[in-house]
């Protein structure tokens, strides 16, 4: 098979004679195609849909030598040997986010039968109570949108998209869709899956893992562990102290008091840059305009997404991320009076709003050098936004306000998608001089990139505060902490940022423990 790049055309119709034309080979040359990858390439005010696809043709090392023409890659997944050490116990996955989901599966398709501890509730209870929060703001600390079956990622747009060539990719890929996932992302340049399209495929995921001799145990927290001569030899959860020596850690961004407990168990831990800002939304109708102008209209292309990156005079990077089309701003809160705000969209995009989070970098110069001092600054700033919305209400400002430093008394255009409510505030108030100046000047300059982005109404919601971890969790080239046996794996510990790569770092980690530990023998 070889793969060929950059075909281009209007209409999937198309496709097959623009193979040939590329190839320049006759029909009866082409033996099979099948679309690899699709995107959009809207440069040259046309648009056109751009194609890498998997040929089997005759003659084929003769066409290697063309342009856009490779061999096609082997995709396939190998699973690892399994090592000689000893386990004590089944291997644990603490935490059933992306990395933790990935993590167990591929532990249990080895024959390792894992036992998953999640702190929150399996995903039709989850629901429930996010549900409550959402309409009541009655928050349950131990199972809302950051903790629970599916982890963070499973409220959220479920975006799919990812820089990174790791070849794993596929596997995480082909496994969504054998969960229930549509087969289109597989190939499409910008994968989604959507919030309600996500809770089925995290309840399937779970289900196999039981098949094949997973465990489980819900609204169950890892509370301690006990490490002799650095070497992980136990742990604590319902009340009872369990023996275990190979353990994966996926807890998500924003298990803190978990990561406090390890650290006094003596694993080791740093700062680590992160972002802050607030999650600005737009009428749908007015970016799809924006973005494609006279495609504006057209059903393949709607809803338009964008990514918007500046830096700032004062070094500071800000830039779009999560962008969410057709999607709503949610209450993200996991601790008590303190407020987070996030954005997420349902499988069909359909909303009216379109919203994203707009970040600033943020370092030691901002928090300082102190360990923790990061967590610290993240947790301050959502205790102050929560004194300024009141109950969960999100702090809110339309942009042009903000700009000139004046609470805003009205909405325009946009109505906001927060469900518990909003508080006009001064985000300035909220805000440090440097990350206010970094997002001024973001603004003003998004608004001249893009008209109307800043004048046409759009809300500004806060705080966004949890699109990272604030510390890393450090482990060597083997995955594995200064304490043997215990892996740091996924977005919590410091090591991925979205469900792709999350995923990606679980496989990573539970191939590690693999490649280390003997399977034991039933």
């Amino acid at each position: 098979m070889i793969r060929l790049f950059q075909v281009k055309c209007a209409h999937e119709s198309e496709i097959e004679a623009q193979i040939l034309k590329k190839l320049r080979i006759r029909k009866e040359d082409l033996l099979q195609w099948h679309v690899h990858r699709k995107s959009v390439d809207a440069r040259h005010q046309k648009v056109l849909f751009s194609y890498v696809v998997d040929c089997k043709v005759k003659n084929e090392k003769r066409l290697l030598k063309l342009k856009d023409v490779l061999p096609t890659p082997d995709e396939t997944y190998h699973p690892v040997k399994s090592g000689e050490h000893t386990l004590t116990g089944r291997p644990v996955v603490v935490g059933f986010g992306p990395a933790g989901m990935f993590a167990a599966l591929i532990l249990a398709q080895a024959g390792y039968k894992p036992i998953i501890l999640e702190r929150g509730s399996r995903v039709d209870v989850r629901k429930q109570k996010v549900d409550t929060f959402w309409e009541s703001g009655k928050l349950d600390e131990e199972c809302n949108v950051q903790f629970g079956e599916g982890g963070a990622g499973a409220f959220s747009d479920g975006k799919l998209t990812t820089r990174s060539k790791d070849s794993l990719c596929r596997k995480v890929l082909e496994e969504l869709v054998s969960f229930g996932a549509k087969s289109d992302i597989l190939i499409d340049q910008h994968p989604h899956i959507g919030t309600d399209a996500f809770l089925s495929i995290i309840k399937h995921c779970r289900e196999e893992i039981e098949r094949l001799g997973g465990t489980f145990y819900f609204d169950t927290k890892l509370e301690d562990i006990k490490v002799e001569d650095g070497i992980l030899k136990q742990i604590y959860f319902n009340r009872q102290w369990t023996d275990c020596n190979a353990l994966i850690l996926a807890t998500g961004h924003s298990a803190s008091d978990t990561i406090l407990m390890l650290h006094q168990r003596g694993i080791h831990v740093e700062n680590k840059p992160f972002a802050v800002g607030v999650r600005i939304e737009h009428k749908q109708k007015y970016i799809n305009e924006a973005m494609l102008h006279e495609y504006s209209q057209d059903e393949r292309l709607i809803p338009a997404r964008y990514q918007l990156t500046y830096t700032a005079s004062n070094s500071k990077g800000v830039y779009t991320f999560c962008m969410c089309p057709g999607g709503y701003v949610i209450p993200s809160s996991c601790q008590k009076e303190q407020l987070v705000v996030n954005g997420m969209s349902y499988a069909s995009r359909s909303g009216e709003n379109a919203n994203s989070a707009l970040l600033v970098q943020i370092n030691d110069s901002d928090y300082g050098n102190e360990l923790f001092a990061g967590l610290k600054y993240q947790e301050d700033l959502e205790k102050k936004a929560f004194q300024m919305g009141h109950d969960y209400k999100a702090c809110v400002q339309l942009a042009k306000d903000y700009l000139e430093n004046k609470v805003s008394n009205q909405f325009e255009s946009v109505l906001p998608t927060y469900s518990i409510g909003t508080t006009f505030c001064d985000l300035n108030d909220l805000f440090s001089n440097e990350v206010n100046l970094a997002l001024h000047e973001a603004l003003v300059h998004f608004e001249k990139k893009v008209p109307g982005f800043v004048s046409n109404g759009a809300i500004l919601s806060a705080v966004e505060s949890r699109s990272s971890s604030s510390v890393r969790l450090v482990r060597d080239k083997a995955c594995v902490s200064n304490i043997q046996g215990l892996y740091p794996s996924g977005e919590g510990s410091g090591y991925a940022g979205g469900i792709m790569t999350s995923a990606i770092d679980g496989i990573r980690c539970a191939e590690h423990l693999i490649q280390y530990y003997a399977k034991e023998e039933c």
